[in-house]
Order: C-alpha cells, then structure tokens, then sequence
C-alpha cells in the first residue's frame, strides 16, 4: 500500500513547530531533552529532515520603498 501516511509524532519537533521565537525555543528544548546541548539538538534536527520555515521567507526580502510626502 503505497498511500499511507505516516503521522510523527515527536513531542520535540512538535514543541518546535508550535514555537514562535524559534532561536529560544531551540535553546529551551536543548536544555529539556539534551542537557543544554544545542549540537545534539541540531544533529537530531538534521537526522530527522526538519527544516526551519523561517529560513525559507530570508531570501525574500522586498525593498521598502520611500515614504511619499505631500508638499503643501
């Protein structure tokens, strides 16, 4: 059966995804599931295929424009 869909249920890469401040979120789970060690962590993310969906939006930046002004 090839269209079954595998649901994961990891608590760590849930708490991650739910997070909003991404950068503390990963320093809190470091702390909770390997003892302070931000190394492990991002080895763990990289076995398990997790991207940031932060990291995507930083190559699409759009210029801001300058503010029109009335002369009057």
């Amino acid at each position: 059966m090839s269209n079954i869909v595998y649901l994961h249920n990891d608590p760590i890469l849930m708490e991650l995804d739910s997070s909003v401040d991404k950068k503390a979120a990963k320093k809190m789970i470091a702390f909770k599931y390997f003892n302070g060690d931000e190394m492990l962590l991002n080895e763990y993310l990289i076995d398990n295929d997790y991207s940031d969906c932060n990291s995507s939006y930083k190559d699409f930046y759009i210029e801001p424009k300058s503010q029109l002004e009335f002369s009057f």
